[in-house]
């Protein structure tokens, strides 16, 4: 029998991600061979992933990842079982290996992004990827959603929280600076923190503005306004849910005396596109 060096499974996992032991055993198994041994891995390692597929993954973590020139940016959601692997460095480290796949792969389907091939391992897709950190962390591990975002003219900001769980990509338009990109990313900071559900008032759907509306005439009417003035009261008072409600029209936490738009305009640019993902929500 071949003897096992301690650098040939430090190789192995280094390559692969799975356990010390795991590794050692597949090299003994395939005779010291580096490619069969990886073939054995991913042949167990396939029957763990079958049996912890069916397991819940609530828990997870949030990834970001924007190319070198600012082009284009992707934001994954990555769920697992619990909340001790969603710390795990291992776990997070997948999350951006993932989310760096999908910056630079262009899948924005999540079908065709799981199929394509991993930007290093021609030989492995990226659902090969998650599989080996199903083997590798023992839990389901279930990649949720992607979204991709591209400036054309402009820089991406991008903001995850320190725990991992809610992120947020900017695409500031009309100026690729240093300053530009630091207020790219205060803005992404901001759409993670204060949760504006809107980018601006255009976007805005129709039925919800209907609807506000209607509760502030029904406020007016009960505080005793005429009825010729309710329409007008209502009007006004959507200024304030816009102010809460529109990432753009929203206190800059940086500067509450500002909007998060007139600090857009300072360093000459428009926020024109924002996508916040959050563990657990849809």
């Amino acid at each position: 029998m071949a003897e096992i060096t301690a650098a040939q499974v430090k190789q192995l996992r280094d390559a692969t991600g799975v356990a010390m032991m795991d590794c050692k055993k597949a090299l003994v198994e395939a005779g010291g061979d580096f490619d069969g041994a990886v073939a054995v891995l991913r042949t167990k390692g396939g029957g763990k992933v079958d049996k912890l597929a069916s397991r819940t993954a609530n828990e997870g973590a949030i990834g970001t990842y924007v190319v070198e020139d600012g082009a284009t940016g992707a934001i994954i959601e990555v769920n697992c079982e619990t909340d001790f692997v969603a710390r795990n460095e291992d776990f997070r480290a997948l999350v951006s290996e993932l989310a760096r796949n999908a910056a630079l792969g262009g899948a924005s389907d999540l079908d065709a992004f799981l199929a394509a091939k991993t930007l290093n391992q021609d030989d492995k897709t990226v659902e090969d990827l998650v599989k080996e950190g199903v083997a590798t962390l023992s839990e389901n591990i279930v990649v949720k959603r992607i979204a991709l975002v591209g400036a054309q003219n402009g820089v991406i900001g991008s903001y995850v929280h320190s725990d991992g769980k809610k992120g947020a990509l900017v695409v500031a338009e009309g100026a690729n600076t240093e300053e530009a990109k630091e207020a790219a990313r205060g803005v992404a900071m901001q759409a993670v923190a204060l949760r504006a559900p809107y980018l601006n008032r255009a976007s805005v759907p129709a039925e919800v503005l209907e609807s506000e509306k209607a509760i502030y005439r029904t406020q007016a009417a009960e505080e005793g306004k005429p009825e010729a003035m309710q329409d007008k009261i209502a009007e006004g008072r959507l200024g304030k849910y816009f102010k809460e409600n529109t990432l753009v029209e929203q206190a800059f936490i940086r500067d509450d005396k500002k909007s998060v738009e007139q600090i857009a305009k300072e360093v000459g640019v428009t926020i024109e596109n924002f996508v916040r993902f959050e563990v657990g929500q849809a």
